[in-house]
């Protein structure tokens, strides 16, 4: 970029589950880049066939991204940004779309000697199970029941005894997967061993470890009315009762599955630490929320990072992963 501030697309909305979501996150980045001085134009991705058209008459500079969920967190926006020539923020393409599909990303891990819990994988399709994955993994219950390809909690189930989700693990996979398409359209869905311990969260910002963050809701488990309701969870830095060493280990994991995984800029990488201080990794978030309630500016803050100087280093690392050459 040149010393002449660039003109900013901040793309938010799109047509995911995690719509309002990411127009919050969307809103909140607008509102840092005008205290800045940037000249800074909101686009809702919604309607992605007139999208190009968009930025090439707004004369959009640099786009950064505060979309969530498929279509925008997935490599799909990152790949038509590629091919206009528009550096953008956060993770590239390849990168992108590994981490939002979560049986992909646990595999990598688990292949590569980084601890995630077992897992099994089935395939909804208009209230149907259609196809069942077979595993030689020990998988039994509780379990969390996710869709492959949300964020935001979207259509994540706890099964217990509260629940006897155990005894309709089916209904239980069906209501998840409608929660994550409910057109019917075919959805993968992740069963996954829960692992009893505490839920933490580390942010990474430009290969920096931020604080961690515990997690501990104040009824139920880290669901999306828990997430996204000021006041149903409690959010503690420094995590209450882990070691110094696990907290090193649980920075060493994040870092390491990041860079296996190609992520860049700011990100995500959610665990859970059992009774035995081991950490397991949940999930990578490529695009993390930046609402009121979430994460990522809640570690910045905690070593006197502003919202406006945070967002200003996500547009300082916007860039291209290829050079394509204009005629």
């Amino acid at each position: 970029m040149s010393d002449t501030k660039p003109h900013i697309g901040v793309l938010l909305g799109g047509n995911s589950t995690e719509r309002e979501v990411s127009l919050n996150s969307g809103e909140a980045l607008v509102g840092a880049y005008k205290q800045l001085g940037y000249k800074v134009t909101p686009i809702d991705t919604a309607d992605g066939a007139s999208l190009p058209a968009t930025l090439l008459e707004k004369k959009i500079d640099v786009a950064v991204i505060a979309l969530h969920g498929p279509g925008g967190e997935d490599g799909a926006i990152q790949g038509l940004l590629e091919t206009m020539g528009i550096p953008y923020s956060g993770s590239g393409v390849a990168a992108s779309a590994v981490c939002m599909d979560k049986v992909l990303t646990k595999q990598i891990l688990r292949d590569s000697g980084l601890p995630t819990p077992p897992w099994s994988e089935v395939t909804v399709e208009k209230c149907k199970i259609i196809k069942r994955q077979a595993t030689a993994q020990n998988l039994t219950p509780p379990y969390f029941i996710k869709p492959l390809n949300t964020g935001s909690s979207v259509g994540v189930i706890k099964t217990g005894p509260d629940t006897k989700a155990d005894d309709n693990i089916d209904e239980f996979l069906i209501k998840s997967a409608n929660d994550a398409a409910p057109d019917g359209s075919e959805t993968r869905v992740l069963i996954e061993k829960e692992v009893a311990g505490t839920e933490v969260t580390l942010t990474i910002l430009d290969k920096k470890i931020l604080p961690i963050i515990e997690i501990l809701p104040k009824k139920g488990f880290y669901s999306y009315d828990n997430k996204y309701t000021v006041g149903r969870t409690q959010y503690l830095i420094p995590p209450r009762e882990l070691g110094e060493g696990t907290l090193k280990r649980v920075g060493e994991l994040g870092l390491a599955a990041g860079q296996l995984l190609g992520c860049r800029g700011l990100y995500r990488v959610d665990f859970i630490v059992d009774a035995n201080e081991q950490p397991w990794i949940l999930e990578l978030n490529t695009i993390p929320g930046l609402t009121r309630t979430s994460l990522a500016p809640k570690a910045a803050l905690a070593i006197g990072l502003s919202f406006e100087e945070l967002a200003s280093q996500i547009l300082a690392g916007a860039r291209l992963d290829i050079c394509i050459t204009k005629q």
